[in-house]
């Protein structure tokens, strides 16, 4: 079903695109030019966790845990553009957003079983990135670009997971890491029409300690990442 719709999607924007480029007008001259102007952003993400396993203290004493491995979550994306072109190729980008994230943790003990449920991370960001975007030169009213920045997310739900914290993957509200991506602009009469595909990861760890499950204190440290299609439209 998610491939299907990834393709009706896909479709869409070529016929968007095909559409502009056989009908453009310039108004990459209207539009391209301006020194500010706002928008708002939209679309879907895939988190999960980059894991560093706890190193044993002894050797000879078999770990209770065998394998950790991570799962891709969906979620979707909402946010407000600020854009300041203070360059012909050069933008600076603040996007305010608000994130949903869902993330998903697996344990294998030492028999080779998974232990089941897996541990869900049910995340709800206030996301702050800061970006600078290197765009090409216009083809008629198109244009692709490249992006790169910091991002500082504050998860909403750390806190309400922690009232519920006996079989718990405990996290905290603060994130911080690098964020970059690419993407084209297609100059419409009246907007910029703007898809883009971003990677972010974490440079904090993010958990925190829960004595009271066993397969928490197998993790040494939880990295945030996640993959973003983000549709763009500005004015």
């Amino acid at each position: 079903m998610c491939n299907v719709r990834m393709r009706k999607i896909i479709l869409l924007i070529i016929l968007i695109t095909g559409f502009a480029t056989a009908n453009a007008q310039m108004n990459y001259i209207s539009k391209g030019n301006k020194l500010i102007y706002f928008g708002i952003a939209m679309g879907g993400n895939m988190a999960d966790y980059t894991i560093v396993r706890k190193p044993k203290l002894d050797a000879s004493v078999p770990d209770s845990v065998k394998l950790i491995s991570t799962r891709f979550g969906g979620g979707f994306d909402l946010g407000i553009v600020t854009n300041i072109q203070f360059h012909k190729f050069i933008d600076l980008r603040f996007v305010p957003s608000l994130t949903f994230s869902d993330k998903e943790i697996k344990f294998t003990d030492i028999n080779g079983e998974e232990v089941k449920p897996a541990k869900k991370v049910n995340s709800i960001y206030l996301s702050f990135p800061l970006t600078v975007r290197y765009k090409s030169k216009p083809i008629k009213d198109f244009r692709f670009y490249v992006l790169g920045g910091l991002r500082y997310n504050f998860d909403l739900n750390a806190q309400s997971n922690e009232r519920n914290n006996g079989d718990q993957i405990l996290v905290n509200p603060h994130d911080f890491g690098g964020e970059m991506g690419f993407g084209f602009q297609v100059f419409f009469p009246t907007f910029v029409f703007s898809p883009e595909i971003k990677v972010f990861h974490s440079f904090m760890d993010v958990k925190r300690p829960n004595e009271g499950l066993i397969y928490s204190r197998a993790i040494d440290k939880l990295f945030s990442r996640m993959f973003s299609f983000t549709i763009n439209l500005e004015g």
